[in-house]
């Protein structure tokens, strides 16, 4: 909905620089499938930190780590 309110500004080089959203007759946390977020980039993270997680749980701890840790397989 407010990705849509934006849309429907039309702003072609204007910037919002605040945006209200008032939530009435909200359901209990326990209710909902998934919390909705408006900063794709944070969910990105979230994902591969479980993901991350996952990886080390079935392969070990050393699983996963920064790439410059790692040799060149040649």
């Amino acid at each position: 909905m407010a990705y849509r309110l934006i849309d429907a500004a039309g702003l072609q080089r204007g910037r919002l620089t605040g945006l209200v959203l008032r939530g009435e007759d909200l359901a209990d946390v326990g209710q909902v499938a998934e919390q909705i977020s408006l900063d794709a980039a944070r969910e990105d993270r979230l994902l591969a930190e479980a993901v991350s997680d996952r990886i080390r749980e079935k392969f070990g701890p050393g699983a996963i780590g920064p790439a410059a840790a790692y040799r060149h397989a040649s």
